[in-house]
């Protein structure tokens, strides 16, 4: 005979599960997280916040539909949840669905129409939906309701751009940098408006951006990932359970109509940033519009430094175009920045096992060998890198600063 469930027997299995696949969300293993939350639901079925939870999940595994089936039933039981009405915008907006994501945040802004964050979301999807006026007029609401955020103005700048409005738009990117002037892109961005005008005076000031960098930032090892031009991409966020639509800022590749790889690093005894730019040209391994996409948003999440979400969607460009060595990379450089230095190595070796030529992935890997005290692995990298570019200034300061660690352990020895 079997025997009965209580009730609070009930009640604490469904939060065991619960915690089980918040577990699996915290490791990246989203489906095993779906399955946990559907194990809750099949006991009570009425809890909003598993509904979203699962929602979410789904969204990280790119299973849009079915996240906002499960955004529609937590919306079903908390009809005024601002949050689940949020996500279910962001999951619409991936499914082009444009019309119904710009009702969520419609829906939202009726109720509190100082919501910043509902305003700069709208302003992006309606920016990538070429609607430019209605993104410039969302942007502006947004800055009326918080003037302090970089994104909204730089966002603003972008719209602007594409009005032909540049004196404007150089001005939005200023209002950007007075708040945040550690941005480089946002530099670049003014720089390329500049270009535009024929202002050659205005620059890119990149000594500016590195004197603005806290001084324990300034070390070897700041670099910057490849990032693909006139793209905006939207993604679920699970912590915070609140999300936001970012679009990618635009570089130079823009006018160069190429792939662009940009590094640059900051040494000891070095009062400048080093910055590199490579063009690829030549691409020996054909990559999915997918895994491109995937790769732009694990990028915009990498700008912002939230880098376990970067990685996620580098994995899902990976998954999808095993042959990315751009995304096993910029994986690399995320796993470097949560200090999971052996991990990011590994990447890199892959990267470089599909480009095997790549002068850029080469001197991440001697980045990173020095940054473990392996000066001599790192001089090998840094010399592979110069023998492929020679006119690379980072392989030659990365040798140099190794020939420097081997002096001194030299010297010590003695």
């Amino acid at each position: 005979m079997v025997p009965e469930i209580s009730e609070d027997k009930a009640y604490t299995d469904v939060f065991i599960w619960i915690n089980k696949g918040n577990t699996f969300v915290e490791t990246r293993m989203y489906s095993e997280a779906i399955q946990c939350y559907d194990k809750a639901l099949e006991i009570n079925p009425v809890m909003a916040d598993v509904w979203n939870n699962k929602g979410l999940a789904m969204a990280r595994i790119a299973k849009y539909e079915g996240a906002v089936t499960c955004y529609d039933k937590a919306i079903d039981l908390k009809p005024d949840d601002e949050e689940v009405i949020y996500n279910k915008g962001i999951a619409l907006a991936h499914l082009g669905r444009t019309k119904e994501s710009i009702e969520c945040y419609e829906r939202i802004l009726e109720k509190n129409p100082l919501d910043a964050s509902a305003w700069c979301t709208k302003g992006d999807i309606l920016f990538e939906s070429g609607d430019f006026e209605g993104a410039l007029h969302a942007y502006d609401r947004s800055i009326e309701a918080n003037s302090r955020d970089e994104t909204v103005w730089n966002n603003r700048g972008l719209t602007l751009v594409k009005l032909n409005r540049l004196t404007e738009a150089i001005e939005s990117y200023d209002k950007a940098l007075e708040i945040n002037p550690k941005v480089e892109k946002i530099w670049t961005n003014k720089g390329l408006a500049a270009a535009k005008m024929g202002q050659a005076d205005v620059q890119i000031d990149l000594q500016k951006i590195a004197l603005s960098i806290p001084k324990e930032e300034k070390e070897f090892g700041e670099m910057q990932i490849y990032i693909e031009p006139e793209k905006i991409g939207a993604d679920e966020v699970l912590d915070p359970i609140k999300t936001l639509y970012e679009p990618v800022i635009e570089n130079k590749a823009e006018e160069l109509n190429e792939l662009e790889h940009v590094i640059s690093i900051k040494m000891e005894e070095q009062t400048e940033p080093i910055s590199e730019v490579k063009i690829t040209k030549e691409k020996k391994h054909e990559i999915s519009e997918e895994s491109k996409d995937y790769l732009v948003k694990g990028n915009s999440y990498f700008s912002k430094r939230k880098y376990s979400q970067a990685i996620d969607y580098f994995d899902m460009s990976i998954r999808v175009g095993e042959q990315n060595s751009i995304a096993w990379n910029n994986k690399g450089l995320a796993l470097a920045r949560l200090g999971k230095i052996d991990e990011a190595l590994a990447c890199y070796d892959k990267a470089l096992e599909i480009t095997p030529n790549d002068h850029v992935f080469l001197i991440n890997k001697g980045n990173l060998l020095y940054k473990k005290e392996n000066p001599v692995d790192a001089f090998k990298a840094f010399q592979l890198a110069y023998e492929l570019n020679p006119q690379s200034n980072n392989a030659i300061k990365g040798m140099e600063f190794c020939l420097k660690s081997l002096k001194k352990s030299i010297n010590k020895k003695k």
